[in-house]
């Protein structure tokens, strides 16, 4: 996979530790962030590099949650096709998630929603 444009990986000694990189809005997450996560998640069965894998906070915050601008924004004006889209792909990283084989430990430090 290329290097993902929405949150941060370093894997060491087994160790992936994974965190949503916008710290300057407190880590949102949007559909680009969604999207990475799935596929990364969903490729990780076949990484003999990594065996757990750490959610921690960057910038001194965990996550804010839906980001404002970028999604809980446009979900209002989308239709029904969209909104099933939207809630799909959160739902397939949450499948993948639960699929990787790997424990999932979250690291929350400030804020978390």
């Amino acid at each position: 996979m290329s290097e993902a444009q929405h949150f941060l990986c370093e894997v060491a000694n087994g160790i992936a530790t994974v965190s949503l990189n916008r710290p300057e809005r407190k880590n949102p997450l949007t559909f680009g962030s969604y999207a990475e996560l799935r596929d990364w998640f969903r490729a990780l069965p076949c990484r003999d590099d990594v065996d757990v894998v750490i959610f921690a906070p960057n910038g001194g915050n965990f996550s804010s949650g839906g980001d404002v601008h970028d999604i809980i924004g446009p979900l209002t004006g989308m239709n029904m096709k969209e909104l099933q889209a939207f809630t799909r792909m959160t739902g397939d990283l949450v499948k993948a998630m639960v699929n990787c084989g790997k424990p999932i430990i979250a690291a929350v430090d400030g804020v978390c929603a």
